[in-house]
């Protein structure tokens, strides 16, 4: 990653360092702390000047090299970030990281900045934008960023025919480290959640629990057509009316149960456990422009994965069994037992998305760009 060596960067970020269900945000960043001179991770902003000046004198060490940082500003979010709030946040930036130089890198992640990093002509801009990225309602400001890195083919193609020599297609992934086969099945160890009397296969999940993500009415009706497998659910419920009025009803099922709050670096060895891995989302315009994590946590665990039909996806099939409608989920699990399932191919795939390999191919993009 030579690119990257010595470097200062800067994340700025729409989540939290802790956030619990995208970690791999922060995984780029413990990578780069290997390399880099100093990162700065910005948390989503303080409204409250108390809880700013306690957290100013209470920054977040995460190690020699990594800072979480939790500015004060007018609004509680990175995102749409104003002129105003762009100046507050360039004043503290001052105090706590002094010159921003060609040495620094500002990293807007999921979220742009262009209040912001246009004060900083020298710096490396990177854009690595989310779920939601629509490039022709942000081209205005895509030629403000250095390297942008979309997370989908239609919207690196997008940019591609406009700045060839500034885009790469990114992807999510997981902790190698973590997420490791030969770890997890050394220690031997079964959760006693999953410790079940019965010998059904585990059909399992892990993320969101949101009615905004997933189509609960096609999981209810797999549940009850599928009364031979056992579908755990591993996430947080987002307390919304809709998802908690669909949770009430599979709960009430004896083929689901629903396990919350899970610690991070324990959910590899209940992945372990599934048969399968699933992601049964709805087909709409916030799914086709993700690229779940899941997948990679699936795979790295060696577990096939079947999903909705999400674009960013597509490129892994057969090594990813895709669903366009109901029918489909049914014909998948119904031949359950006869799925041909590569284990190292999963593996590689996972291990090709780690942050490392992510790190090392966007380092050799850059130079060869620079």
């Amino acid at each position: 990653m030579l690119f990257f060596e010595n470097k200062v960067v800067i994340f700025l970020t729409k989540t939290n360092w802790d956030y619990y269900l995208h970690p791999y945000r922060t995984l780029y960043a413990k990578e780069l702390s290997k390399s880099v001179k100093k990162i700065y991770w910005i948390n989503q902003p303080t409204r409250n000047p108390l809880r700013f000046i306690s957290k100013y004198f209470k920054n977040k060490k995460i190690s020699q090299s990594v800072i979480v940082f939790t500015p004060f500003m007018l609004s509680c979010t990175n995102e749409n970030m104003s002129k105003l709030n762009a100046s507050i946040l360039r004043f503290q930036f001052f105090f706590l990281i002094g010159k921003i130089n060609a040495n620094t890198i500002l990293w807007s992640v999921y979220c742009s900045h262009r209040n912001f990093i246009t004060h900083y002509p020298s710096a490396y801009k990177i854009y690595w934008p989310g779920d939601l990225f629509d490039p022709l309602a942000e081209q205005n400001l895509l030629k403000e960023y250095n390297l942008l890195m979309p997370l989908t083919e239609k919207g690196y193609e997008y940019i591609k025919k406009r700045y060839p020599k500034r885009v790469i297609l990114s992807t999510t992934g997981c902790d190698e480290n973590i997420y490791s086969v030969t770890r997890v099945q050394k220690q031997e160890y079964v959760p006693f959640e999953l410790q079940f009397s019965d010998n059904l296969k585990i059909i399992g999940y892990v993320g969101n629990i949101s009615d905004f993500r997933l189509d609960f009415k096609l999981i209810i009706k797999l549940l009850n057509k599928f009364t031979n497998l056992r579908f755990v659910f591993i996430g947080i419920s987002d307390k919304s009316k809709a998802t908690e009025s669909y949770l009430s009803i599979l709960k009430r099922k004896s083929n689901f149960k629903l396990i919350e709050n899970l610690e991070y670096n324990k959910i590899p060895f209940y992945i372990n456990q599934f048969y399968a891995g699933i992601i049964p989302y709805k087909l709409n315009h916030f799914n086709s422009g993700t690229n779940p994590n899941k997948f990679y946590e699936y795979s790295s665990m060696g577990k096939i994965t079947i999903s909705s039909d999400i674009p960013s996806l597509r490129k892994y099939h057969p090594s990813i069994l895709i669903c366009n409608n109901e029918q489909d989920w049914i014909n998948q699990l119904s031949n359950c037992l006869d799925w041909n399932i590569d284990v190292q191919k999963l593996i590689s795939i996972a291990t090709n998305a780690s942050p490392k390999k992510s790190l090392q191919r966007m380092s050799k993009f850059i130079l060869n760009q620079i």
